[in-house]
């Protein structure tokens, strides 16, 4: 049920977030009896953050806040606590920087966790964007206090760091969102289509309030919806969009809705120019009277073959680029988020820029249908909308939970949002990189935002700021990097059916992903589950069986120097820094909980090394890994270079060790990926199909792999640039080894070209 008492909502909110909860692992203990609030969802670089803390303290303690990046502590400050004590923070000036607060004392050599909270520092609310939704603009003719109700819902979708809203159906006509009398005056009250009284009042109060917290707000609309009247409103059938019956005559496409309410919507061409010009107008009406950052569109999926009047077929995917690429144009300073329906205009969407390059839409939006069911898609969806972007946008899933249910809500003696279902979807969206729009007055279960037939558990709004603070904190982790950074790891649990990604019923399943000088491994409890559906339909799903101090078994080539892991479910996301044991490429410990999600970090050193047709020796095969050519890291970041022979038309690849039971492998999106004289630039990937690199003459290269940005530079050497490097490296004054081109070790080194601590040198 939509809250419908500030009070009441807010008693609720403090209790919930006061219950203790009590888990041991590995010298760290959850008590959790401190409710931690920020007074924004984000933070610009140089912004100071207030915190305020609730609730109890054990008497006589020392007690410590702590700032951390993952694992590292950024400052440390003794803690005294008061009812409502409010204090300051000034983070780092880093820029897209994630971090987790938290609150504790030390006794027994435990660290006894009292409260946590994420504080995310970003310029650009759309570099990691968390989305909700406001839905409801009425105050009841009086029977509530409506600013108050915006108030509370405000406060708690703060707290779950969300920072832009959408506004659903708060519109009056979809072609003419704004309403004004017959004098010109703004009207204060009006219906929507469905009948709904919006109070233009109560929307202009959200969006104050939620500039107050720093979220930005989005106004919704059709990219081609207008009502039966629109010709009233001079809006032109000639602008439409058609279809065919079965005699081959045309009429307008149209979205039917029920009879009772104000009207069908009639579609039309989103290409159209004239259309297009007169919707620009009307947003303009939009933003003179309302403070949006930006226009949330929507459309329908496919319509299958649709026409202009006169008859031209029309490419509705092609005219959504179009359509974008004219609202941008229009309004550079406002941000566009567009709908891919079922994943229906992907391309068009996700790729479309203006002339100068800039892209229209700031984020990808998937909203997931039954086309889309399995855990599988989701990732699906990630891979497609990186693809299309050039790995430059986010991705935000519009997915309906317990759907079925929510549909016949009377028919459930539980009319709650089924928090199992709820929980392990948002682990999975969240472990691979995406976020959820779920959250407003409500969870949304239903494609249409004001429905709330479900109501929240206590449970599942504890658990809820759980998982919006780990998704913040730990963003550069979970989304710092695109999909081209994962990988299938080799990964073994004693006791326990453990497969890669993707998920298998009655298994734990990992997602693994490289980040920096970091592996990233997911685990993600499918134990007790046949159910690989995230819709969870009928809410059925049960909560897994959380598992205790599991003897886990990583094969790995980095050299790991620290390990850290960190859950949802355990002492509120705080970290746990854990012993291990490598030997060569087995690296062991023991995981300390596992109950829906639990991510390990391995920090250290990796190698790189070249591969492949392109460099093979006589006598060897062309992936012999004993032959593979090292690359050599460059000083400062995660960089590796080298200069080598490539033979033209012959493929290439990368690996990160010599065994090719345990190594991943560095490769192209595409198949047979070129390089020439213009495209020295390539992403890559280490997930999916095994495709390559290759250069179209033979001769030596120049090739830098940048792991930060998983990118891959492969230009002609430059021979003047080689017979430049001075000759005190050759001189030979220190004891590094020289290396030829090929990548083998040169003892001797004579007449020629080698590799000396990563600078070529000639001797002649």
């Amino acid at each position: 049920m939509i809250f419908r008492h500030c009070i009441s909502f807010l008693l609720l909110m403090v209790c919930m977030l006061l219950l203790p909860l009590t888990a041991r692992a590995d010298g760290m203990v959850s008590e959790l009896t401190l409710s931690l609030s920020t007074d924004k969802a984000c933070y610009s670089p140089g912004s100071t953050v207030t915190f305020t803390s609730e609730g109890t303290v054990p008497e006589g303690k020392t007690l410590f806040v702590r700032y951390r990046h993952g694992n590292d502590i950024i400052q440390k400050d003794a803690f005294t606590f008061t009812q409502g004590k409010t204090w300051k923070w000034q983070p780092p000036t880093n820029d897209f920087v994630g971090y987790l607060v938290d609150i504790y004392y030390v006794e027994d050599t435990k660290e006894h966790i009292l409260g946590t909270i994420a504080v995310d520092v970003s310029s650009d609310w759309t570099r990691f964007p968390r989305y909700g939704f406001v839905a409801e603009f009425d105050n009841y003719s009086g029977t509530i206090d409506k600013n108050a109700n915006i108030e509370a819902e405000m406060k708690y979708l703060n707290r779950l760091h969300i920072n832009g809203v959408q506004f659903q159906d708060w519109h009056w006509k979809h072609h003419r969102p704004v309403k004004f009398d017959e004098n010109g005056n703004f009207v204060a009250w009006y219906q929507d289509v469905s009948n709904r009284w919006i109070g233009t009042e109560y929307v202009k109060k959200y969006i104050e309030v939620q500039h107050r917290y720093g979220m930005k707000s989005i106004f919704y609309n059709l990219c081609f919806g207008a009502w039966k009247d629109y010709e009233t409103d001079h809006v032109s059938a000639e602008w439409g969009l058609y279809k065919k019956d079965s005699n081959g005559n045309l009429y307008q496409d149209y979205h039917g809705l029920p009879s009772s309410w104000q009207s069908n919507i009639f579609l039309m061409n989103p290409g159209n120019p004239n259309w297009q010009n007169y919707l620009m107008d009307r947003n303009g009406e939009v933003y003179a009277n309302y403070d949006f950052d930006g226009y949330q569109i929507d459309q329908l999926g496919g319509r299958g073959d649709v026409f202009e009047k006169n008859g031209n077929m029309i490419d509705l995917q092609y005219n959504y680029r179009l359509f974008l690429k004219a609202m941008k144009g229009h309004r550079k300073d406002k941000r566009l988020v567009m709908n891919c329906v079922g994943g229906y205009g992907t391309h068009d969407i996700c790729d479309a820029k203006l002339d100068d390059g800039t892209r229209t839409v700031d984020f990808c939006y998937n909203e997931v249908w039954d086309t889309q069911p399995s855990f599988e898609s989701l990732y699906e969806i990630i891979k497609s909308n990186d693809k299309e972007s050039d790995h430059s946008l986010q991705t935000v899933y519009a997915a309906y939970i317990n759907f079925d249910k929510a549909d016949h809500a009377w028919d459930f003696a539980d009319q709650n949002v089924n928090t199992p279902g709820a929980l392990l979807t948002d682990a999975v969206m969240f472990a691979i990189g995406g976020s959820h729009l779920e959250m407003g007055d409500h969870m949304l279960t239903r494609e249409y935002f004001p429905a709330a037939p479900l109501a929240m558990s206590d449970e599942l709004k504890t658990a809820l700021v759980r998982y919006y603070d780990f998704l913040t904190a730990y963003q550069n982790w979970l989304r710092g990097v695109s999909s081209k950074a994962a990988y299938s790891a080799h990964v073994s649990v004693n006791g326990n059916t453990v497969k890669a990604w993707p998920p298998q019923a009655n298994s734990i399943v990992t997602f693994a992903k490289t980040v920096g000088n970091s592996d990233v491994v997911h685990f993600l409890n499918f134990s007790n589950t046949s159910d690989l559906s995230w819709r969870d339909l009928n809410g059925t799903r049960q909560k897994p069986t959380r598992k205790n101090n599991l003897a886990v078994t990583i094969q790995t080539n980095r050299k790991v120097s620290k390990l850290w892991v960190a859950s949802p479910d355990s002492h509120a996301g705080a970290v746990q820094e854990l012993s291990f044991e490598q030997i060569g490429n087995q690296l062991t410990f023991t995981l300390p909980s596992l109950e829906y999600w639990t991510m390990v970090v391995m920090e250290g050193e990796s190698q790189i090394y070249l591969t492949g047709e392109a460099v093979k020796k006589d006598g060897y095969g062309a992936y012999d890994l004993s032959q593979a050519i090292p690359l050599n890291k460059a000083s400062g970041g995660n960089v590796y270079k080298t200069t080598v022979y490539l033979k033209g038309n012959e493929l290439f690849k990368f690996t990160d060790g010599r065994d090719w039971g345990y190594c991943k492998s560095y490769c192209s999106e595409y198949e047979n990926y070129q390089f020439n004289s213009h495209i020295q630039l390539a992403h890559l990937s280490t997930f999916g199909n095994d495709y390559k690199f290759c250069v179209p003459e033979s001769g030596y290269y120049d090739i830098t792999i940048n792991l930060d940005s998983m990118r891959i530079v492969v230009k002609k050497a430059d021979p003047m640039a080689i017979e430049g490097v001075t000759l005190d490296v050759a001189a030979n004054k220190d004891h590094a080894p020289w290396y030829s081109l090929a990548g083998d070790r040169a003892p001797n080194p004579h007449k020629g070209i080698y590799v000396k601590k990563g600078r070529k040198v000639v001797f002649k």
